[in-house]
């Protein structure tokens, strides 16, 4: 060793037992309620924006404002710790960590299986997918990857533990990021924070150039994403608040200064005032965007190139301005007592609010909001009393210490609780394994097929084991035809179609049909009548939630209402696919309820029924056609029905008021003949039951479609009697 080297280390050794003692003789954080006081607008945003409240749509930036708090909190505990003792206890990170957060996710998880379990079936085909990776807290990953994003029309249970899945996955790195960065900097804090800010500026400006990309994907680990669904949920780019919250707390620590006098001087109390007005300015920066930006902002690169961004800055504004110990009016106003209790519960209003709400069904009736918000302030504060503050206050290790002859006796108690509460948590977890999900749309009535209903004016003998309809299976309000459908001995059936011109015989029935479109060509291919298998031999080939769209997202005037297309990419593909897999010489195309609506590409909005929709409109649906007609398939386009939606349980996409608006449905329908016109010879537009349009009494009627939307056997009944004739007359 160099007498250089030699010399420098005893002057390290010096330096780093001075600041040690330094530390120790400064005040601590301490407590820091004006810190409280934020959460608690911030967790009020949130609320508010998951009940639906047209006036907070924007709510959900309160998530980005938990993150900079977070990230400020915990590593001025890191740094306090390392200053103090001169390490990091990692175990004693954890193990606090574990304390405050796992204790009230398990019981709020538990509680919420169990009422999905015995009261709310519907929810348990997602809770079965959400529950694991809440468990593991992977939440957030598991939404990104899964079948059903963040932006679906459904409801998850367990939707919002995204965010407490994010903060738990920087828990687990940063500490150890931040030993690293302290051997790397030499515990040089502001170039530490300067890496950091770095960092949150560089993650920040990837994610803006990522939003401002003309695809609906992205590419991430050999997978295909939703572009933003990626973007607002992965752990990378919302690490930015957590960041430049770490690098704000390693330059600014303001209680720790010192000061000579007990009266704060003209300085400080300047200073003070700059802190209180700056601060209030901020919180109410962020109050104002959460008002006035809409929820589908959620799928627009505004977010991330501008709001985002600006809401994250205002949030470490606003958290700087907090602690500050001279800034009074910051520190009376988000001080209060009660908004301070407010506060130290949001972890737990955060984690009740939403699986109340969605078993409540909040965002569907506004009216349900208070009694669903005093049971969920009545859930966490029981839970903050009797689960949170005790195990964060040692109770676990109080007990495991107690005198010998005690702890027997209690820990038998305490095994035999543990061993039924295990119990009855694996009952509710087998339950939820093996559950069966049924869909809403399935019809389990018996409704026969009358081929004779198609062409009641021509006689014909009624097709093999098909059944007369009784008076409550008619089928009011079927347009006329006039094939009729008849049966040979022998059982080799023909049709028979009369004109005054000629008559033409078709091929041998059944037919094979396939159908293809969105949920309404599901619905009515799962709902088949019985005895139609003489006429059709049906195979479905719908694909649910798309229907000519494989990009954009949709724009509703319910403006809770969130639904991107990037899920339906290859839609064509997959049509053609259900073509060759059903040996179908025709498709029948079933589509509407995706395709009354505005939609957003990229940043351009596309108003329904200006030319640059029909004309998108257009061209989607004819390379449809043209992949089922390579496939083999001659294509019939089914009249799109008159809606009358109502929001009922189970239906996962609320009444959307697009839907029932006729004049769209119209329009629709003119595209549908628009585009069979242009394609005389593979394409034919098929009229369906005018009774959709005309009378209320089919219409409205839930027994033909359980939602307005969507039929039920009667329903189906009715549009294949309808239709059959149309089908059977193609030629192909």
């Amino acid at each position: 060793m160099t007498a250089t080297t030699a010399d420098r280390a005893p002057a390290r050794l010096i330096h780093r037992t001075e600041l040690r003692r330094l530390a120790q003789r400064l005040p601590p954080m301490g407590a820091q309620p004006a810190l409280d006081g934020i959460r608690a607008v911030s967790v009020a945003l949130v609320i508010l924006y998951h009940a639906g409240f047209a006036r907070v749509h924007g709510g959900f930036f309160g998530v980005e404002v938990f993150f900079v708090v977070s990230g400020y909190l915990i590593t001025s505990l890191l740094w306090e710790e390392r200053s103090r003792n001169g390490r990091v206890s990692l175990r004693h990170f954890w193990l606090r960590r574990a304390r405050r957060l796992l204790p009230a996710l398990f019981v709020v998880l538990a509680a919420s299986t169990a009422w999905a379990v015995w009261f709310a079936d519907e929810h348990l085909e997602l809770l079965r997918r959400d529950l694991l990776p809440a468990l593991l807290y992977v939440g957030n990953w598991g939404q990104i990857f899964g079948s059903v994003p963040y932006f679906s029309p459904a409801d998850p249970v367990l939707r919002h533990v995204w965010s407490l899945a994010v903060e738990e996955q920087w828990y687990l790195v940063w500490p150890l990021l931040f030993i690293g960065l302290m051997r790397l900097t030499r515990s040089h804090a502001r170039v530490m924070a300067a890496l950091l800010a770095g960092a949150a500026v560089s993650i920040a400006a990837w994610s803006a150039f990522a939003a401002s990309s003309t695809r609906e994907t992205i590419t991430f680990a050999g997978r295909h994403p939703d572009r933003f669904n990626f973007l607002y949920l992965n752990t990378f780019t919302r690490s930015s608040g957590l960041l430049l919250g770490a690098a704000l707390a390693l330059v600014w620590r303001p209680w720790s200064r010192r000061r000579m006098d007990d009266e704060p001087s003209m300085r400080a109390r300047r200073d003070g005032v700059i802190a209180d007005v700056v601060g209030i300015t901020a919180v109410a920066g962020i109050v104002v965007i959460a008002i006035t930006r809409g929820a589908t902002i959620l799928a627009d690169a505004s977010l991330y190139q501008r709001w985002l961004p600006m809401v994250t800055v205002l949030s470490a504004i606003a958290v700087a301005t907090s602690v500050h110990p001279q800034a009074r009016s910051m520190r009376l106003v988000f001080g209060n007592r009660a908004i301070v209790a407010i506060g130290q519960r949001s972890y737990g209003l955060y984690l009740w609010h939403w699986p109340v709400f969605v078993f409540a069904g909040v965002r569907s009736d506004h009216s349900r909001f208070l009694p669903a918000m005093l049971l969920t302030c009545g859930l966490s504060e029981l839970c903050y009393r009797l689960i949170e503050t005790p195990v964060r206050r040692g109770a676990i290790g109080r007990w495991w210490a107690q005198s010998s002859a005690r702890r027997h006796a209690r820990r038998r108690i305490v095994a035999g609780a543990c061993a039924c509460a295990l119990g009855v948590v694996g009952l509710l977890g087998a339950r939820v394994v093996a559950f069966e999900p049924t869909d809403p749309a399935l019809d389990e009535r018996d409704v026969a097929f009358d081929p004779l209903a198609a062409a009641p004016e021509l006689p014909a003998a009624s097709a093999a084991g098909t059944s007369t309809p009784s008076a409550s299976d008619d089928a009011p309000g079927s347009s006329t035809a006039a094939p009729a459908i008849s049966a040979v001995p022998g059982g080799v059936a023909t049709t028979v179609v009369a004109t005054a011109e000629s008559t033409t015989t078709l091929p041998t029935l059944p037919r094979p049909l396939v159908i293809v479109g969105d949920s309404m060509a599901h619905a009515l291919a799962i709902n088949l009548p019985s005895g139609i298998d003489d006429t059709f031999t049906i195979a479905d080939g719908s694909l649910d939630g798309c229907g000519i769209w494989d990009a954009g997202s949709v724009v509703s005037r319910l403006s809770t209402f969130r639904r991107s297309f990037s899920d339906c990419a290859g839609w064509q593909d997959k049509w053609a696919r259900s073509v060759t897999r059903s040996g179908a010489q025709l498709a029948l195309v079933v589509i509407g309820a995706w395709d009354v609506f505005d939609v957003r590409v990229g940043d351009t909005l596309v108003p329904f029924g200006s030319a640059q929709s029909d004309d998108l409109f257009r061209q989607h649906l004819q390379s449809g056609i043209d992949a089922v007609v390579a496939a083999g398939a001659h294509v019939a386009l089914l009249e799109v029905a008159c809606m009358r939606p109502v929001d009922v349980k189970g239906a996962g996409v609320p009444a959307l008021p697009e839907r029932g608006d006729d004049a769209r449905v119209a329009h629709v329908n003119e595209l549908l003949r628009a585009v069979a016109a242009a394609n005389p010879d593979t394409v034919t537009f098929v009229p369906g039951p005018t009774a959709w349009c005309g009378d209320p009494t089919i219409a409205t009627n839930l027994g033909y479609r359980w939602d307005g939307v969507h039929v039920y056997k009667p329903g189906a009944k009715l549009i294949f009697e309808t239709i059959a004739a149309s089908l059977l007359s193609i030629p192909l």
